[in-house]
């Protein structure tokens, strides 16, 4: 397992890295110059109520897992679970963008927002089947290029805000069961038609 720190060499292996990549570059050249206050944030595994599930994706573990366990569908294992993710809810990034925005040590620095710690793909599937008990796992290949994944390095970070991130995987994923249980409207018709063709 890695650890990401903010000073690492960047190696964008994607489209989407590399737009963010570019655009931390492009902040610090513009604004930089300009002598105008700015901080980067490189937020890790974001999830948490109202994260919704798209048709083809396959970020948003919580979300993903959480919709098909509720569903009765089962719950894919690629690779066995094994990736690691830093997960951070959603409050918790708010929270980390505000102080970014205010703290006088955030000036001119980019940094990590992740809690530091590793959870994994099946950790989360197992705290889905807590509040969903007959939820089943299902082992699937590991896809090509799916990394195994890390965690953010967040001593930048809590020094910068004063702060680290409060809320818990299993804290985060009780409130969004929670909220999909009070949202109904929430799971797509792709899922669900998924599941009437199980059925």
């Amino acid at each position: 397992m890695q650890t990401w720190n903010e000073d690492r060499p960047l190696a964008p292996l994607s489209v989407y890295a590399n737009s963010k990549a570019w655009g931390e570059a492009q902040t610090a050249l513009v604004l930089g110059k300009a002598n105008v206050s700015h901080t980067s944030v490189r937020y890790f595994s974001v999830y948490g109520e109202p994260q919704t599930v798209k048709e083809g994706s396959h970020s948003w573990v919580v979300a993903w897992m959480a919709m098909r366990a509720k569903l009765g569908l089962p719950l894919h294992l690629n690779g066995g679970g094994r990736q690691v993710r830093d997960f951070v809810h959603v409050e918790d990034i708010a929270e980390a963008t505000i102080r970014a925005m205010l703290a006088p040590g955030a000036d001119r620095q980019t940094l990590n927002i992740g809690t530091g710690r590793a959870t994994s793909v099946r950790d989360v599937a197992q705290l889905i089947r807590r509040h969903y008990p007959d939820a089943e796992f299902q082992d699937r290949p590991l896809p090509e290029g799916d990394p195994l994944g890390g965690t953010a390095g967040i001593a930048r970070m809590t020094a910068a805000l004063d702060w680290e991130p409060t809320i818990t995987v299993a804290e985060g994923v009780a409130r969004y069961v929670a909220w999909l249980d009070n949202t109904p409207p929430a799971l797509p018709d792709f899922l669900r038609r998924e599941a009437a063709e199980a059925a």
